[in-house]
């Protein structure tokens, strides 16, 4: 039998008719607890930020990966024209939601990038974009309390680290 166009097995058995299909995987997890109540307010707004974040983050990380892969063994000059393209498609799609973010969902999508590649946001962006325009987001980025330079690092804050274990990148890549 198929059910949402997916076979599943049918079962009909004293006049009750059993279906036996997979699922996709679910995580159960108890609540988390934290010391604070404003720890708990601060994980809340984090979730939420990281909600509309991670679905960027997710193409990103994967836009990345796919970039190394092509640009393996090219010329540097190949190279800075293969990021010039891929920048301005990436412009036009994403400049006007990526513009529309809150800090904090800026702030989370950094991070978890940063924590699937284990670097910082400044040394990503150097290596794509070169020195002067990292440095420039940088000095931008310090505008609205933020350092690029800073990559993220597990312990130091203990309620984005529990946000960015709820968000795992590498689940959907």
């Amino acid at each position: 039998m198929m059910v949402d166009s997916q076979w599943v097995t049918v079962f009909v058995k004293e006049g009750d008719t059993i279906i036996v299909a997979s699922l996709e995987k679910v995580v159960v997890q108890a609540p988390r607890e934290f010391d604070y109540g404003d720890q708990r307010e601060l994980y809340s707004k984090y979730r939420r930020a990281a909600a509309v974040a991670y679905p960027y983050a997710v193409q990103a990380v994967r836009l990345y990966l796919q970039l190394q892969k092509e640009l393996e063994g090219k010329s540097e000059k190949e190279q800075k024209k293969i990021i010039k393209n891929l920048n301005k498609q990436l412009k036009d799609e994403f400049e006007d939601p990526l513009k529309n973010l809150t800090r904090t969902q800026g702030l989370l999508l950094t991070k978890m990038i940063e924590k699937k590649f284990d670097k910082s946001f400044y040394d990503i962006i150097k290596e794509l974009k070169g020195g002067f325009s990292a440095y420039y987001w940088n000095v931008l980025s310090k505008q609205f309390g933020y350092d690029l330079k800073n990559e993220y690092r597990y312990g130091a804050d203990e309620v984005m680290d529990a946000v960015l274990e709820d968000f795992d990148i590498n689940k959907d890549l």
